[in-house]
């Protein structure tokens, strides 16, 4: 099966979470949890989690600030 991630979500692969801004951030999560079911190993799958897990943080922290 091919990678799940559409062309805009792969040109995000790589980018830090604080550089991304809010609609990235968005597209991101979506793109951790396509990849977190798609991957097979653990420690892959346990990175995209963490990946998510930092942009929703990153987002709440954005909108507390708004």
């Amino acid at each position: 099966m091919a990678n799940p991630l559409t062309k805009e979500q792969e040109r995000l692969h790589g980018k830090n979470v604080r550089d991304m801004n809010f609609d990235e951030l968005q597209i991101w999560i979506h793109a951790c949890e396509r990849m977190e079911i798609w991957v097979k190993f653990n420690k892959a799958r346990r990175s995209w989690k963490e990946s998510r897990e930092a942009a929703i943080e990153e987002l709440d922290r954005r909108r507390n600030y708004r």
